[in-house]
């Protein structure tokens, strides 16, 4: 009897263990506009890493922080509840902000927020672009962009006083930028079309978010009212423009990009030592 006793609690034991991690994929602004935010070559990543991996879907596109981190709320709480433990979460670009909206209102644990390219000091083109083109302020205010209004320098920065994270969450900011060249057209640069907002970004960037910017998290509490547990790391880097870091490499065909297959496999490079970041901090 006692031998019975002691095989079902070490069997018990040995699947707690084993307990498949998970790992929520949080896209960003204008995220449902492609057929799918993330590639499969980033799902297959960690899956083959040993995560069960959920990619977040029905967010809107134009949303606000507020409007689709409530959205967040409800997709996390189900999957905590489907798993039984926290899972790990990695966001990208504006999906930052709506995990940290998430984070700070929701009733559930998360065990890691990774974000890549999510831009903590502002998207400084949309700022220059507002204050120097009546145009494109009237546009924005004419389409209802409220959802890129805030993510300008000054609303980021109101953003980020207002949340409160839980003590034990662990954060992990990256981001990514690659060369300007005249060549536009190869993977391994700049594209033609991120060079125009890439004018008005100083230093460093992906087109969109400045790496400054993607790196740029700090003063952030906990809901104690102590320094959140935030990890920088400038030295790893996705050496991809902001839509390559995600979207399938095959999309840039379109856009007469050569060397596509460059994307696929930084990308591959990239969040497989995400994965790995995760499995050490489970």
């Amino acid at each position: 009897m006692l031998q019975r006793v002691l095989a079902s609690l070490a069997f018990i034991f040995s699947s707690t263990l084993m307990a498949q991690p998970s790992v929520v994929l949080v896209p960003g602004f204008f995220n449902s506009f492609a057929p799918e935010y993330f590639s499969q070559a980033i799902i297959n990543t960690f899956e083959q890493k040993g995560y069960k991996t959920y990619v977040v879907e029905g967010l809107d596109p134009i949303g606000t922080i507020e409007e689709n981190g409530e959205k967040l709320i409800p997709l996390l709480q189900k999957i905590t509840l489907a798993e039984g433990e926290a899972p790990n979460i990695v966001a990208h670009s504006a999906g930052g902000f709506y995990s940290l909206y998430a984070i700070n209102k929701g009733q559930f644990k998360v065990k890691n927020l990774v974000t890549v390219s999510t831009p903590y000091e502002g998207l400084d083109f949309i700022q220059a672009w507002r204050d120097k083109s009546s145009l494109f302020s009237e546009l924005m205010n004419f389409c209802k962009l409220e959802g890129l209004r805030q993510l300008t320098p000054p609303y980021v920065a109101e953003f980020m006083k207002k949340v409160r994270v839980p003590d034990q969450l662990q954060i992990f900011t990256f981001g990514g930028w690659q060369p300007r060249s005249l060549d536009i057209w190869n993977a391994k640069n700049l594209s033609g079309v991120l060079r125009v907002t890439d004018h008005f970004i100083p230093g460093d960037s992906d087109g969109i978010v400045s790496f400054k910017s993607s790196l740029g998290i700090r003063n952030l509490l906990t809901r104690s009212n102590k320094s959140a547990k935030m990890y920088v790391d400038p030295n790893y880097v996705i050496p991809l423009e902001h839509w390559e870091q995600v979207l399938d490499y095959r999309n840039f065909v379109l856009l007469g990009t050569r060397n596509i297959n460059v994307v696929r496999d930084r990308q591959v490079q990239f969040f497989s030592g995400i994965a790995d970041l995760l499995t050490k901090h489970q």
